[in-house]
């Protein structure tokens, strides 16, 4: 912030209402007051320099949400320059990683759920992240996919409870315990789902969701055979199946 501001380049009814503030923020500090009205006037001159560049087609929304929103020009001076940055960056290209829909779809949605170009960006970036993250969990869980559900399902299948009473359909008691399909529970769409052994519609980033739920605990089962399958990749020479993209099939 400027230390020593240029108190002429400030119109009269803002510096007087700079003053009115100083008094009321610190009415028995006169220390405080001069060291106040340097910090909103230096605010004020601040605001009046930033350069807008891209962002000056959304000028005037920019100032009106900085005085709406915010009480100093201190405060005023870092939203708008925060805004103007975010508006820029908006406006560029797609990361070469990014098709440039997708990208202009995550823009879109965020303009639409916020006003600020700086929770667009925000908004924006967490949409790219999330892109990224499915596409790095495609490709890795996509050539070994049939290997990890059918490990899964060996695991789910080993489940014994020795505190079930069986009885026969007339009646007679056949001894205790009994084996089950534990059932897995993924997240498609924000939402739990539990299955015991339908995969075959879950994409591969909700195939890797699925857990087996433990009361209050959870065992993330199909990450953690992701994890065994890098050891047995890193350790014991195992070559993961090439997907053939032509055919849609592995090697």
């Amino acid at each position: 912030m400027t230390i020593n501001p240029n108190f002429s380049a400030i119109p009269a009814e803002v510096l007087s209402e700079i003053r009115e503030g100083a008094k009321t923020e610190w009415p028995d500090d006169s220390e405080m007051q001069d060291y106040y009205i340097d910090e909103e006037a230096g605010g004020y001159l601040a605001v009046q320099s930033i350069e807008y560049g891209a962002a000056l087609p959304v000028q005037t929304n920019i100032l009106a949400e900085a005085m709406e929103f915010h009480d100093t020009w201190e405060s005023r001076a870092g939203f708008v320059q925060e805004e103007v940055e975010a508006y820029s960056e908006l406006q560029t290209l797609p990361p070469d990683d990014i098709p440039s829909d997708a990208f202009d779809g995550f823009v879109k949605s965020a303009a639409a759920e916020n006003d600020w170009y700086s929770l667009q960006l925000d908004e924006v970036k967490r949409a790219i992240d999330g892109y990224r993250y499915i596409q790095r969990t495609r490709e890795k869980v996509e050539p070994i996919r049939d290997l990890l559900v059918r490990m899964e399902d060996i695991i789910g299948q080993e489940c014994y409870n020795a505190n079930i009473q069986n009885y026969s359909s007339w009646g007679e008691w056949d001894g205790e315990g009994r084996s089950f399909r534990y059932p897995v529970t993924y997240i498609r769409k924000g939402e739990e789902e539990k299955r015991r052994a339908r995969t075959a519609d879950l994409e591969h980033e909700e195939l890797v969701t699925g857990h087996y739920k433990f009361g209050a605990n959870e065992l993330s089962i199909y990450r953690a055979l992701l994890k065994v399958v890098d050891m047995l990749e890193a350790e014991y020479g195992f070559q993961r199946p090439k997907l053939d993209r032509e055919a849609g099939t592995n090697d």
